[in-house]
């Protein structure tokens, strides 16, 4: 039997494991399958294959195999024994991929066969082989015919793979192939590699080739083949002829001969030389220069070379100093290129030379050194090669030889008068004069002898007398020995000066250095004598040194000093006081003792025995407790004999009786007379614990922000316990623990967690024990109300200071009464009346000498909450019991022993920054205690300086004033702001005072019944730039105070006054160091009824006060510009003396610490008795009558509007106001003006007589510029440029103005995404002005306006406030610039050209644009859309376009959805569009309901649409928010065809009516049957019951609506609490709203809205959810009317009337006339 083992075969090919054994068949043979199948890689050596395995019935029979079929070629070898199948030679699967082989198995004579199957599997044996290794091919260049087209079809490669790498794949690469991702030149087809052109190629030169290489690769996925390509390019005439330079310049002298060569020109052409004539030049002149007189061509050219040359004798250059003539090239094929070729002509000195005038009449200035030049003496020349040389003739007249002459620098011909020694017109020979002869040759030195070539002038010179001599004093220095008691008003010395300017004639005027008398001690009168007008005091300064000035009447001053120098001896006048010790402590229930030995002190001079021995004694007047406890002896040796008192204690002191004894005593001195004193000794009684504790119980009253942060603290648990030093011997524990609350065992603090919820009161117990008395557990309880702070209560927090110490404050008083802080909010609440809430945020104490307490109150919702408080503060004082020191102000630089981590709430409180630290302040006053948020001090706000804090993304009571509306948007807070307000704030500029009842007999009596108004203070600034703008009828009245009155402490002495006096204005300031005044005498009046504007400053110890910035005329009437200009006349500048006033502050003078409001137009308290300049009292100055407007603070304009807490004041200037005087502006207009010059001027991007027409704006692109010619000639000493402007670059030049040849230019640019303003005048220092901390490259539209007056120059942009405001007042150096009207005026970069003739941009502003530019307030065109206006035209422009235009940002852009991307015009953000946020879940979008930020005013009511919301005004209102008022009666000018087209329409109508009439009965019949139907059950057409219609608006509803307050503005009412005082009364506006009465299928349905239409007094204005930018269709636009019916069919005007049958009254018959219409 045979025995078949399964033996598994290691097979080496392919490391495959082949198990072929397995038992088959029952036949005699039988192998052990009928079919085998390997497989075999191609090119595999001899290898074993397998093993064949057969089986045999017969025992004993010998098995052999052999092939019987298929080895015919003899590749593979069977083993006749053991059946091993192997492989002889490779094979190869490109020749055959299959073997067959039948084999066969003998044993004896039997046989059995079996079928072998031999797979090839193919191998990357071969690799791709290209036929041809270079392709070339030609086209036509430019050929965009049917592209894509096959260039080439046969760049095939082949593979001798047979199998899968026998598949090739085509790519390509080379000329023309891009890897930027733009589009390539070609492409090959991947499987057949046949090459396609996709763009037409260039040939020529300089971005075209004329052969393109290309490289084309073919792989079977392993191996690859190359094969290169050409293509070359039959050249097409597309190039025309150019030339290098576009300017050719050559030179010629002016007696060149005919026929000379000028210049030689050479034009290139890019196409090819070899193809025709398509690159063969040929040159001719277009624009030839003509001579005049015969009429001939001057130049000629040849045709072939291109060589110009003269074609006439003997070119003039006094005529014609430079040629231009235009030459043409020209191909073969007729294209055409030009250049221009400048001829300058050469001079040929021909011309004999003269001076400009026969005689020089020149007044000289005497102070003129040798250095400088007295006078130019211009000589006239029209020849250029001249060699000046001057001379003063000898002997010519007196004085010829003092003055010489040498030519001048510069491109003027002259010579530059010198003298050549110093001239001085106290010199009586200088003084009479001078008169000489000069002469001038062109020549040089050598031409004096040439008489045609030499010229004479006269010179007549005088000399100008200048304050070039300081006063001389008499006598320099007077010595003085004064004892210390001289009495005021004592003669002291006379200074005599005499200054030698003008004859001897000055005037001196004597005035003490304020630096060298800090005190005021001294004075000096007109005379030179100096008085003591103070008291002199050994003991603080036992010298003086003042200096006294004698200034002459010159300008500028000239000034001498002279020294008056004093000794002060002493005068016992100080008696002893306590030296040490002055406190000390004694244990109480101790016997009787020695307490202190007691040194005395004296700081007079001891060596004038005004000194010790000193006595000292108990005072006999010392109350009985003290005289009873107390004795005092003398111990005369003590102290080496100065003397000291001994103080002793006659019995044992209790601390619980009194904690502290004042022990007076009497001390003296062993002057005489002698001097005593009383000095008070303090002994403090130490505690001893010897009471026992008693329960008690506590207050505490908490606020808190609820923020998650450290505990709160709460004070300590109380007891009470006459003792207070046993704090150590105390435990506490509780009795029932509270949540939330957290004790400390052994101090007796107790806290609260931060998150304990508000609105109640928590009882807290605890048991206290005191182990010295033995006690345990004695009761006490804890009482804490918790408040929590919103955030508008902590916004509105006013600050006072108390002079009373924190207990006090907090602590009910004696009787058991409320405290002090209780009182303080009763008061309060009554004076601010209703409408808010008065609360405490925080009690502080305040670091200092004398105690004080500064509360934070809280006032929400009530105006002028701190202004109230400080018109009452003599009353609180009064009501309180406790001195208020201050009102709404704090020190900026407070010390305080916290320094916060961080500060939130950040705001600005009487010019310091103030917020709240992650902290709590405790005061803990035994029974009860007030705890709230620690406030801290940060810092002044309002300086130039001082950061500015970031603008709150949310919307606070303070975001938008005066009745504006705060929108929340996702770019942060906007307002709508009511009309006659301005600005993002929605500020009132401007305030009117009436001036009734102002005191004009400089009496101090009450003040209180005039004209005022209080603004915030000005704050504590090193520098202060305050600016106000003044229409005055008064002579005489108060502008500005700010500063002490008669209730201020002692020691305050920081004031401001600024005044009319006679008209002129007058200041009066005083920093602290003294007082001083500044007044400016100008020839006209303030009160003159027209603008005037004042600025005033203060800086480096100087300050300033500007008139009319010096223009020289009214403020807001400044002269038009000219229409032509004379060149001949000097500008005027006005006279500096009359407009601008400088005086130096004393020494460290340099804030402005007032503490309190700035009042406006008048004062409401008196004066306090300061003494000015001159010792006499200040007058009470009268109110003021008329109107104040643009008040600025250090560049932040002061709202004037209705949280101005005033008195015959009212926001606004009626006399100024165009509607009042009958001159309507217009929606985009403003007036502007004084009442007798009032005029209407254009928002910025409007313009048309009545500012309807919006401007076209200018795209630039890069290298892109205009230049404007002006028909007017600018002022030369102010100037304006405005325009609006819109880009994300961040740098670029908007517009330059400059002089001719730009030696002097005024420009406007970006630098770094900020604006700035740059002045160059006269090749001086570069004045820059810029907007540093603003960016303006943020893809919006910006208005700006730069304007200059003189070298002051000023910035503004969009509404000019805070940040976006800047000013520079420069008075000095040059002040004029003569604008260049032709050439001078650039928009969007400057233009110069670079070598080789390459146009290019300085400071290039592109991707940008430019609108409305006006130039010095008139309109300047804008290229390409406006060409041309009255004022100037656009000479040369390039690189702009009409509109602006911006390509999209949203291309290839995706957003995660539910956002998409929002084109923000040249930039993108993804968002959910217009009118729609994300929803809570943020997954999906959702309509934004606008109407939630109450964007309606003045009574409109708001129904919010999608998108957007509609408003509907009330009668009298319009104007896309109701802010605008309607204006009244306007005619109506409509076309002929419009007009003929209404009476048709009303023919119509009436006949309409007319067959109405007829069945009117029948019809009001059927209608009166079916109204109880209809009331009970109206239904719509979509079969929906309808909602009352008395509470949804409908647009044909006649509606009685409660008449609104005028512009949207509060109206004005009196309050009882403040005695004539105008307090506003703002009363919350809130729209119906009928959303909540619609059903649920109509919830979402707005109201029909009707845009730009008005009916029976109720109009409706569309508004889009872009802003103010989106603009409502006029009102004869269709789109008007496609909102019939609220959602009902179209045609079915009836809906609208069935569902408001039974509330609503419409015109007579409307309602059957839409029945008839409708059917």
């Amino acid at each position: 039997m045979a025995v078949n083992v399964l033996v598994p075969l290691l097979i080496p090919l392919g490391e495959q494991l082949t198990n072929v054994t397995k038992l088959v068949g029952s036949d005699p043979v039988e192998f052990e399958q009928p079919e085998y199948e390997v497989t075999v890689p191609e090119n595999t050596r001899a290898d074993h294959l397998l093993r064949l395995s057969a089986r045999v019935r017969a025992q004993g029979e010998t098995l052999q195999y052999r092939i019987n079929e298929g080895n015919e070629e003899g590749l593979f070898h069977l083993d006749p024994s053991s059946g091993s199948l192997s492989l002889l030679r490779p094979l190869d699967y490109e020749i055959q991929q299959q073997y067959e082989l039948v084999v066969e198995a003998l044993a004896g004579e039997a046989r059995g066969e079996a079928r072998v199957v031999v797979n090839v599997d193919d191998q990357n044996d071969h690799a791709p082989v290209f036929l041809r290794a270079l392709h070339e091919t030609q086209i036509t260049e430019e050929d965009n015919r049917h592209l894509p087209k096959v260039i080439l079809k046969q760049v095939t490669a082949v593979d001798r793979d047979a199998g899968r790498f026998g598949r090739l794949a085509y790519t390509i690469s080379g000329d023309g192939m891009f890897t930027n991702g733009s589009r390539p030149c070609f492409s090959v087809d991947a499987a057949s590699g046949t090459v396609l052109l996709l763009r037409p190629l260039d040939r020529d030169p300089p971005h075209g080739r004329p052969q393109w290489r290309l490289r084309v690769t073919a792989t079977d996925g392993e191996l690859e083949a190359h094969t290169d390509i050409r293509v070359n390019l039959k050249d097409a005439n597309d190039n025309a002829p150019f030339f290098p330079s576009r300017t050719t310049t050559a030179t010629v002298s002016e007696d060149t001969p005919l026929g000379s060569s000028v210049t030689r020109v050479v034009a290139t052409d890019h196409d090819d030389p070899q193809e025709g004539d398509n690159a063969k030049v040929t040159f001719s002149l277009e624009k030839n220069a003509i001579d005049e007189s015969s009429g001939r061509p001057i130049f000629a050219i040849d045709s072939e070379l291109g060589v110009i040359t003269t074609a006439l004798c003997c070119l003039d250059r006094e005529k014609t100093q430079r040629y231009v003539i235009q030459v043409v090239a020209t191909d073969g094929g007729g294209l055409k290129g030009t250049g221009t070729v400048v001829v300058d002509v050469d001079d040929v000195n021909d011309v004999p030379p003269r001076f400009s005038r026969p005689e020089w009449t020149l007044d000289v200035s005497e102070s003129l050194d040798p250095d400088n030049v007295l006078a130019t003496l211009t000589v006239v020349d029209q020849d250029v090669t001249n060699d000046f040389a001057y001379r003063v003739v000898p002997g010519s007249g007196r004085g010829w030889q003092m003055f010489h002459v040498e030519g001048a620098p510069g491109a003027l011909p002259g010579g530059n008068l010198r003298s050549v020694e110093l001239l001085d017109y106290e010199d009586a020979d200088h003084r009479e004069g001078f008169h000489f002869r000069v002469q001038v040759t062109d020549l040089g030195e050598e031409g004096w002898g040439r008489k045609e070539h030499v010229a004479e002038t006269k010179v007549r010179l005088s000399l100008v007398d200048e304050n070039d001599n300081d006063p001389v004093f008499s006598e320099d220095a007077i010595y003085l020995t004064l004892p210390e008691d001289t009495p005021r008003g004592s003669l002291l010395a006379s200074f005599i000066a005499l200054d030698p300017d003008n004859g001897g004639e000055s005037r001196v005027r004597y005035q003490v250095a304020p630096d060298s008398d800090p005190g005021h001690q001294f004075a000096v009168d007109e005379t030179g004598t100096v008085r003591l007008v103070g008291n002199l005091d050994r003991e603080t300064a036992d010298t003086h040194n003042a200096l006294v000035w004698a200034v002459d009447d010159g300008s500028p001053p000239r000034t001498a000093t002279a020294t008056l120098a004093i000794n002060v001896t002493d005068v016992n006048d100080n008696p002893p006081f306590l030296s040490e010790p002055r406190e000390v402590q004694v244990m109480e229930n101790s016997q009787a003792q020695l307490v202190a030995r007691v040194k005395l002190g004296d700081p007079d001079d001891w060596r004038q025995g005004h000194g010790p021995p000193f006595t000292i004694s108990l005072d006999p007047r010392a109350p009985p407790h003290v005289t009873d406890s107390i004795r005092v002896t003398l111990d005369r040796r003590g102290d080496d004999g100065r003397g000291v008192g001994v103080v002793w204690t006659r019995a044992a002191l209790d601390r619980e009786e009194r904690p502290a004894l004042l022990v007076p005593l009497v001390v003296g001195d062993a002057g005489w007379p002698s001097l005593t004193a009383t000095v008070t000794l303090t002994l403090h009684v130490a505690d001893v614990n010897d009471n026992p504790m008693a329960p008690a119980a506590k207050t505490v009253t908490v606020h808190t922000m609820q923020r998650q942060g450290a505990a709160v603290p709460l004070g300590r648990v109380y007891v009470q316990d006459p003792d207070d030093w046993d704090a150590a011997s105390k435990t506490y524990a509780w009795r029932a623990p509270q949540a939330g609350f957290f004790l400390d065992t052994s101090s007796g603090h107790l806290s609260m967690a931060p998150s304990t919820p508000d609105g109640r009161r928590y009882h807290l117990s605890f048991v206290v024990s005191d182990s010295s008395q033995g006690q345990d557990d004695v009761e006490a309880n804890v009482t804490v109300q918790v408040k929590s702070l919103q955030p508008s209560e902590i916004t509105h927090t006013t600050p006072l200071t108390l002079a009373a110490d924190t207990d006090a404050v907090v602590r009910p008083d004696a009787k058991g009464g409320p405290s002090v802080l209780s009182r303080l909010v009763g008061a309060a609440r009554t004076w601010a009346g209703g409408g808010g809430v008065v609360q405490v945020l925080s009690v502080q104490p305040v670091e200092g000498r004398n105690p004080a307490t500064r509360i934070w109150l809280s006032a929400a919702g009530i105006a002028n909450f701190d202004y109230i408080l400080l018109y009452h503060k003599n009353e609180l004082s009064s009501t309180l019991g406790v001195n208020v020191q201050d009102v709404g102000v704090v020190p900026c630089h407070e010390p305080s022993a916290i320094t916060p981590v961080t500060v939130a709430e950040e705001r600005c409180v009487g010019g310091c920054w103030v917020g709240l630290a992650d902290d709590f302040s405790v005061v803990d006053a035994n029974s009860s205690a007030v705890v709230g948020p620690l406030v801290v001090v940060q810092g002044p706000c309002g300086c130039t300086s001082s950061t500015t804090p970031i603008r709150a993304s949310m919307c606070t009571p303070d975001t938008c004033l005066n009745g504006g509306r705060c929108l929340s948007t996702s770019s942060g807070t906007r307002c709508i702001c009511p009309h006659g307000t301005l600005g993002s704030q929605c500020k009132v500029l401007s305030r009117h005072f009436q001036g009734t009842g102002g005191r004009h007999d400089g009496s101090t009596g009450p003040a209180q019944d005039g004209a005022w108004a209080w603004v915030p203070p000005i704050p504590p600034c090193a520098e202060v730039h305050l600016s106000l703008e003044v229409l005055s009828t008064v002579r005489a009245a108060a502008l500005l105070y700010s500063g002490p009155d008669q209730d201020t402490e002692p020691g305050s002495r920081d004031l401001l006054l600024l005044e009319l006096r006679e008209g002129q204005p007058v200041l009066l300031l005083d920093l602290g160091g003294g007082p001083i005044t500044l007044t400016l005498n100008s020839s006209s009046s303030l009160a003159d009824n027209t603008w005037h504007r004042i600025d005033l400053i203060w800086k480096h110890e100087m300050v300033e006060m500007i008139v009319d910035l010096c223009v020289g005329d009214s403020w807001d009437e400044l002269p038009m510009p000219s229409l032509t200009q004379n060149h001949t006349l000097t500008p005027l500048l006005p006279d500096g003396h009359t407009c601008h006033g400088t005086t130096r502050l004393p020494h460290n003078a340099r804030v402005l610490n007032t503490r309190g409001v700035l009042q406006v137009g008048g004062l409401v308290h008196p004066l306090p008795p300061l003494m000015a300049e001159g010792n006499s009292v200040l007058p009470h100055p009268p109110h003021f009558q008329g109107c104040i407007r643009n008040l600025r603070v250090n560049g932040k304009l002061v709202d004037l509007g209705d949280r101005v807490l005033s008195k015959a004041s009212s926001p606004g200037c009626p006399a100024t106001e165009c509607r009042a005087n009958l001159l309507q502006c217009g929606v985009h207009g403003r007036c502007q003006g004084s009442p007798s010059s009032l005029q209407c001027e254009c928002h910025p991007g409007w313009s048309g007589p009545g500012c309807d027409l919006p401007t076209i704006p200018a795209t630039f692109f890069p290298n892109s510029y205009v230049k404007v010619a002006l028909s007017f000639s600018p002022l030369a000493y102010t100037t304006s440029i405005s325009l609006r402007f819109r880009t994300l670059k961040s740098r670029g030049e908007l517009v330059v103005l400059s002089s001719q040849h730009g030696r002097d230019s005024w420009s406007v640019q970006l630098v770094g995404g900020h604006l700035c303003a740059v002045l160059h005048l006269q090749s001086k220092t570069t004045t820059t002005l810029c907007l540093s901390r603003v960016s303006l490259a943020d893809g919006h539209w910006h208005s700006l306006t730069a304007t200059r007056y003189g070298s002051s120059t000023f910035l503004e942009v969009d509404d000019g406030d805070g940040d976006l405001y800047n000013a520079s007042l420069v008075l000095k150096g040059e002040h004029l610039l003569d604008v260049d009207k032709q050439e001078g005026i650039r928009v969007g970069g400057s233009p110069y050209y670079q070598e080789k003739g390459v146009l290019k941009i300085h400071n290039d502003y592109f991707d940008g644009c430019i609108d409305d530019l006006r130039i010095s307030g008139l309109s300047a065109p804008l290229p390409p859309a406006v060409n041309s206006t009255p004022w100037g035209q656009a000479s040369v422009f390039k690189g702009v376009e009409q509109g602006c235009i911006a390509p999209s940002a949203c291309t290839n852009v995706s957003c995660r959805p539910p956002l998409s991307c929002i084109d923000t015009w040249r930039s993108y953000q993804c968002g959910c569009g217009e009118g729609r946020v994300l929803s809570r879940s943020r997954v999906t979008c959702e309509d934004e309901d606008e109407c939630a930020w109450q964007p309606c005013l003045s009574g409109g009511s708001c129904f919010n649409t999608q998108p957007g919301y509609v408003c509907s005004c009330p009668a009298g209102f319009s104007g896309q928010h109701c802010q605008l008022p309607e204006v009244g009666q306007t005619s109506l000018k409509l076309p002929m065809g419009v007009l003929v087209t209404i009476v048709v329409w009303c023919i119509f109508l009436i006949l309409l009516v007319c067959a109405f009439l007829l069945h009117q009965h029948h019809r009001r019949a059927a209608l009166r049957r079916g109204m109880a139907d209809a009331k009970d059950n109206a239904m719509d057409c979509k079969g929906h019951v309808a909602p009352p219609c008395s509470h949804t608006p409908n647009l044909l509803e006649m509606q009685l609506l409660k008449p609104p307050r005028a512009n949207g503005q509060p109206a004005w009412t009196r309050n009882p609490n403040i005695a004539d005082v105008d307090v506003l009364q703002v009363d919350a506006v809130t729209p119906e709203s009928s959303g909540e009465e619609l059903d649920g299928d109509r919830r979402q349905v707005s109201p029909p809205p009707s845009r730009g239409s008005s009916y029976q007094g109720m109009s409706s204005r569309r508004t889009s959810k872009g802003g103010p930018g989106s603009t409502p269709p006029a009102g004869d636009d269709l789109r008007n009317y496609a909102y019939e019916g609220d959602g009902s069919s179209p045609g079915s005007l009836s809906s609208c009337l069935e569902n408001c049958s039974g509330s609503a009254k419409f015109l007579g018959g409307f309602r059957e006339v839409a029945h008839m219409v409708e059917s």
